[in-house]
């Protein structure tokens, strides 16, 4: 069983109610079923959905069907599935390409060749999908606190010291650090869920 998480949000506080049963019959319709429902606020929920993937129309049964690698994780905003794929051949793309438009309408947004010896990090997580969103110096303070120690155990260096070597107030530096720190591990929840519970399943 392939175990998938899906972080939803709401614009209204009564939408929340009706999601959980919602989500749940619309799951069971598909073969599927809800293992877990979880919310984090009340616009903010996350579901643990445990899935055979049996069905003809899944977009991953469908790029590997053509021999292509899909690249998770797919990403679902303003009601469309989407996803990255990596194709050797321009045939079996145009195959994907092809399978894929029998069950939905495809719209491409971005297309790039990937070097032979660049194919391992073509697969990989992105960079920015952990750093992206940091501001410049939300990087730096993150940045000087793992290369002074910071993080080590013990720790090298106190909020003080690295702010001294910065040349700016602790309290400047802690914020910028501290919204670094938050920004990457919301960045990193949804797969340190995914591999939680894809342990417990197994």
């Amino acid at each position: 069983m392939q175990v998938d998480i899906l972080e939803l949000q709401v614009s209204k506080e009564e939408d929340a109610e009706k999601l959980e049963p919602a989500l749940g019959a619309m799951l069971k319709s598909l073969g599927a079923r809800l293992i877990r429902f979880n919310r984090y606020s009340s616009k903010n929920m996350e579901a643990v959905v445990g899935c055979k993937c049996a069905t003809d129309n899944s977009t991953v049964a469908l790029i590997e069907w053509a021999e292509c690698i899909p690249v998770m994780p797919v990403t679902y905003r303003g009601g469309f599935e989407h996803c990255r794929l990596l194709a050797f051949t321009k045939d079996t793309l145009s195959g994907a390409l092809s399978a894929l438009s029998k069950v939905s309408k495809v719209e491409i947004e971005s297309k790039s060749v990937v070097p032979r010896e660049s194919a391992r990090g073509a697969i990989t997580i992105p960079v920015d999908e952990f750093l992206g969103a940091l501001t410049k110096k939300q990087l730096e303070a993150f940045i000087a606190a793992l290369q002074l120690g910071y993080y080590g155990m013990p720790k090298e260096v106190t909020l003080d010291q690295i702010a001294a070597k910065q040349g700016m107030r602790r309290s400047t530096y802690e914020e910028h650090l501290r919204k670094a720190e938050l920004k990457i591990l919301q960045a990193v929840r949804p797969y340190a869920r995914l591999a939680y519970v894809t342990s417990q399943e197994s």
